[in-house]
């Protein structure tokens, strides 16, 4: 599937630790799941640095909420922020989320307003993502 017919704008495989939970023989209601690495490919080239943290909430009816925060390190050596929240249904293989980019560095600024919208699933060695930029909203007539 491809949003608006476009390509993605970048792809991530975002290598994680299993998730730590509140209640360890229920695995909720919340989780902790550890982001130790990764790599970012497309319009946006590098790794993805380890430290960030995916919070997870799981619903009574079994979805799950997703919260994100991490670092990415471009290949030119900029940080770049990204911040996500999704949402993956009860017993679904994948999960939508939106996710924001902050980067400090003024080749990367423009980075700061776009919104991308993000397909993600749990693949064995990592959680692969890929998030296609939205249009600027056009006000109605």
């Amino acid at each position: 599937m491809t949003p608006f017919g476009q390509p993605p704008a970048f792809r991530l495989e975002v290598e994680v630790e299993p998730p730590l939970a509140l209640d360890g023989a229920t695995m909720g209601p919340v989780r902790l799941v550890r982001i130790i690495g990764g790599r970012v490919s497309g319009a946006l080239s590098g790794t993805i640095l380890p430290g960030g943290t995916d919070w997870q909430t799981v619903r009574g009816d079994g979805s799950v909420e997703i919260e994100a925060r991490y670092l990415l390190q471009l290949d030119d050596g900029a940080r770049v922020e990204l911040q996500s929240r999704g949402l993956r249904g009860a017993g679904a293989a994948g999960f939508w989320s939106s996710i924001w980019l902050r980067a400090e560095a003024p080749a990367h600024a423009a980075l700061n307003s776009v919104q991308y919208l993000a397909l993600g699933c749990k693949l064995p060695e990592y959680v692969a993502i890929e998030a296609w930029a939205l249009p600027e909203p056009q006000p109605s007539a």
